[in-house]
């Protein structure tokens, strides 16, 4: 097995874990304390922070994990890595895929709606919010889960 391969996983570990910690950050700070804040401010927070994340440093998390935890695996079963490692990957492969759907089909289109919000209109507000925070938090926690344990079955491969 050359260097390359071991490089790789471990850069997948290394992407899942960094995005791993920015939902969980998320999950411990932002939320709970948007929570605790009027509609207003939570429509208004979560539009800047829609706005502001699509980045190049998040995309190559966001991308980045899912595609390397795929190359690592492909590249583990063509240089007959043992079983377990192949396993292992294969398992933070499939959970980093699955976060990145996750996230395409539950928060995008609850991310876009809310980004439809009319901030001035209190109605708006309330309806927004209520579609919006329940839902995409329970989500959230739940591709947080995944993200880590992708991250720690990539970083055991």
């Amino acid at each position: 097995m050359t260097v390359l391969v071991p490089a790789v996983v471990l850069v997948a570990g290394a992407l899942s874990a960094l995005l791993a910690g920015l939902y969980l950050a998320f999950s411990l700070t932002i939320m709970p304390a948007l929570a605790r804040m009027p509609d207003r401010v939570l429509v208004t927070v979560m539009q800047a922070v829609n706005r502001v994340i699509l980045r190049p440093a998040f995309l190559l998390l966001f991308l980045g994990a899912p595609l390397t935890a795929v190359a690592a695996v492909v590249l583990l079963l063509v240089h007959g890595a043992p079983a377990t490692s192949v396993v292992l990957a294969g398992v933070g492969g499939v959970l980093q895929v699955a976060s990145l759907v996750m996230t395409v089909v539950v928060h995008v289109p609850r991310n876009e709606a809310l980004d439809r919000a009319d901030p001035d209109d209190a109605d708006d507000v309330v309806r927004a919010r209520e579609a919006f925070e329940r839902p995409w938090t329970r989500a959230h926690r739940v591709r947080a889960t995944i993200t880590t344990m992708g991250a720690l079955a990539l970083l055991a491969a």
